[in-house]
């Protein structure tokens, strides 16, 4: 569809192009007595007002331009061998092209698939939350439980159709009040018959999202808010996500650890983490869900209604996420405190992976929390930071119910990415219309430290971006001294280096193999290990400092004789 659209945008720039060859005069003239309407284009004056007060009649002047018919297509044909520009015969098709509307209801990713997939069907009917904003713009009262109802009806049928085709076809969730869509497992051959059948509108594949994050409360003007008295109370927030630790001194908890272990549990496949074992919903986090469970992608979604984060301080896993952004959005010191949270887990414990599926139920969550059918009790903001990049508002189906649920009366908030400035980055969902596509940002005590090469003064590379570690200590004035890399033929910093082997030097090691945290304390011994401190001796003796780069970058920015290097001073925010 879009070469045959880039065809037809082509045909009007040539004929465009071919009228200004043939442009006939323009000239000025009063309000013609009897326009015929035949090829005449009748456009505002060019004159001045003097010019007009000096005609003889009143009306207004107008440009009158006459192209008789025959004139112009002998014209255009006269110069239909004329150069056109690059820019314009580069658009020209080698030949013709047609889509049939069977094509048009797939997504171009399913087009070649020969493998069973996930997909979503949505269909031609109105899902729950567009006929209710059909009612608010007039239309007749609506029975939110009969329209479930029939949209259980219609997904059913078109489901028993799927089956004709693929009998092994399975359904892995139903979209009512966000979508009128039903998500199935089927086979690709299957889904393209079932293209014909009148009640399908689209058939795109399953998309999987990423998880962002950024900060923070003072930068972004939260607490001058907080001081004028608005504190979120009142408000709901669905927070979906990796779920929310809800035992968080942060959401009213005690934090201990035995209340999260009584909550979630030892491990990912402790059955405490599908149960809510009288501890949820709490005062702060008042109701959720978990649409995935502890084992996806490395196994099947397992919905429960316990939707506790896995901590990965506690338990060996990726968890975390949520519990962070909610603490952002309404803990005990985030932006808005007052506010309640609705944890909706669509995100994996095991991987940073969100599931496509996931998250259409989560947004149908967002629109009935109490599952009963009717939205009035919808929740006021839906919170996403995830998505996956290079997204449009018709990207996939999550973009497509974001605005639906926005019509229904929820802000929906979503990451627009953390992939940098680079053109068209923005994700999904955050691309639909009506999302608030929040970008990434930095605030000002992200700096990038400098180490600057002072000697030899030959050494092409004099400045070299740098990170400082949190688990670092605070830096208070100018280090430098000469960069040594490894010692004893330890170039990794993994094991324990020679007492004094870095004494009044910078220490330079590999990345790799183990945590660079590892190799910063191996080159402060003879310190205590581990540190006594969260912050590790990064710049007490023997080791003024120390420097950690991939190989390959040490052999172009450290050549030999190893240079004399110094960092400014850092200052933390």
């Amino acid at each position: 569809m879009t070469r045959l659209r880039r065809s037809w945008l082509s045909l009007l720039l040539v004929a465009g192009l071919l009228l200004t060859v043939s442009a006939p005069v323009f000239a000025q003239d009063d309000t013609p007595d009897n326009p015929d309407g035949a090829n005449l284009l009748f456009m505002p004056s060019a004159g001045n007002d003097a010019q007009l007060n000096a005609d003889d009649d009143t009306s207004p002047a107008v440009t009158y331009l006459e192209v008789p018919s025959e004139e112009m297509v002998a014209t255009a044909r006269s110069n239909s061998q004329r150069t056109l520009p690059q820019s314009i015969s580069g658009l020209k098709l080698d030949q013709a092209v047609s889509a049939s509307p069977d094509d048009a209801q797939f997504t171009p990713a399913l087009q070649n698939a020969n493998a069973e997939i996930d997909a979503v069907i949505r269909l031609k009917g109105q899902s729950l939350a567009q006929a209710v904003a059909g009612k608010k713009l007039g239309a007749a009262s609506v029975d939110q439980a009969a329209v479930v109802a029939q949209i259980q009806a219609q997904q059913s049928q078109v489901f028993a159709d799927l089956q004709k085709y693929d009998a092994n076809a399975t359904v892995l969730a139903n979209i009512t009040k966000a979508l009128n869509a039903v998500i199935v497992r089927s086979k690709l051959s299957a889904l393209r018959e079932l293209g014909a059948n009148a009640e399908v509108e689209s058939i795109r594949p399953v998309v999987n999202y990423q998880l962002d994050l950024s900060e923070t409360v003072p930068y972004i003007g939260g607490k001058a808010v907080q001081d004028m008295g608005y504190d979120g109370a009142g408000v709901t927030v669905a927070v979906l996500d990796s779920g929310i630790d809800y035992t968080h001194v942060a959401f009213g908890g005690d934090g201990t650890a035995a209340s999260y272990e009584a909550a979630y549990g030892t491990a990912t496949t402790d059955p405490r983490n599908t149960t809510r074992d009288g501890l949820f919903p709490t005062a702060k986090v008042v109701e959720g869900y978990d649409f995935v469970g502890d084992a996806w992608p490395n196994g099947p979604l397992a919905p429960d209604d316990d939707p506790i984060d896995c901590g990965p301080t506690a338990i060996d896993c990726d968890g975390g996420h949520g519990t962070h952004v909610g603490d952002i959005i309404a803990g005990a010191t985030g932006v808005a405190p007052g506010a309640s949270l609705h944890a909706v887990r669509v995100c994996s414990a095991v991987s940073t992976s969100c599931s496509g599926i996931a998250m259409l139920q989560g947004l149908d969550y967002a629109l009935d929390p109490n599952g009963d059918n009717d939205i009035s009790d919808h929740v006021d903001i839906v919170n996403m930071s995830l998505g996956s990049p290079y997204g449009q508002e018709n990207d996939d189906d999550s973009a497509y119910a974001t605005d639906i649920v926005s019509a229904a009366g929820v802000l929906v908030v979503a990451s627009a990415g953390n992939s940098a400035d680079k053109p068209f980055i923005v994700g999904t969902p955050s691309g639909a219309l009506s999302a608030l596509s929040v970008a990434q940002t930095e605030v000002p005590s992200a700096k990038m430290p400098i180490i600057t090469v002072v000697s030899p003064a030959s050494d092409p590379l004099k400045r070299i971006g740098s990170t400082w570690q949190p688990f670092s200590a605070p830096v208070s004035q100018l280090i430098e001294a000469p960069v040594q890399f490894g010692a004893a033929g330890n170039t990794l910093g993994c094991d324990a280096f020679p007492a004094d082997a870095f004494a009044g030097k910078i220490a330079l090691v590999d990345r790799g193999v183990c945590a660079i945290s590892i190799k910063v304390s191996n080159a402060a011994l003879p310190a205590p290990w581990p540190p006594s401190s969260v912050l590790s001796p990064l710049v007490t003796q023997p080791s003024l400092a120390m420097v950690v780069v991939t190989p390959a970058s040490r052999v172009s920015t450290f050549a030999s004789p190893m240079p004399t290097c110094s960092r400014p001073t850092l200052t933390l925010a």
